[in-house]
């Protein structure tokens, strides 16, 4: 068999592999962008290949949460409980806002302002902003 004719060998699919994938999928494109078919074609498999790694969308999108929850930063030890609180919470709205909104704010309606990272800057008419 010539050479250009070999399959070239990738990664083999893992649940690690398709719950990360999933989420940078979402940080680049949004969470209304994730779906078996584009997740499967971003991971250059069919869609049914998804599935021996998760059930279904639901199970990937729980899969995608406790991946995005582990990321979160333990608070430091040396904090008094308050801030301890404090920098947890703000770690945990760190990270779904980059599953909500992605890294650089790119989805519709989506952005930045002084409030922190990721901080949606969309309202409605008329709703008060936080």
């Amino acid at each position: 068999m010539p050479e250009e004719q070999r399959a070239v060998r990738r990664a083999p699919l893992s649940r690690e592999r398709v719950l990360r994938a999933s989420v940078a999928l979402a940080d680049e494109a949004g969470i209304d962008a994730v779906s078996m078919r584009k997740l499967a074609e971003e991971l250059g498999v069919v869609p049914m290949a998804l599935y021996k790694h998760v059930a279904g969308k639901d199970q990937l999108l729980d899969g995608m949460v406790d991946l995005v929850i582990g990321e979160f930063d333990p608070p430091d030890p040396d904090l008094d409980w308050k801030s301890a609180v404090r920098q947890r919470v703000l770690a945990a709205r760190r990270a779904v806002l980059r599953l909500l909104v992605g890294d650089e704010g790119s989805r519709e309606g989506g952005g930045k302002d002084d409030r922190g990272p990721g901080f949606p800057t969309r309202t409605t008419k008329g709703a008060r902003e936080p």
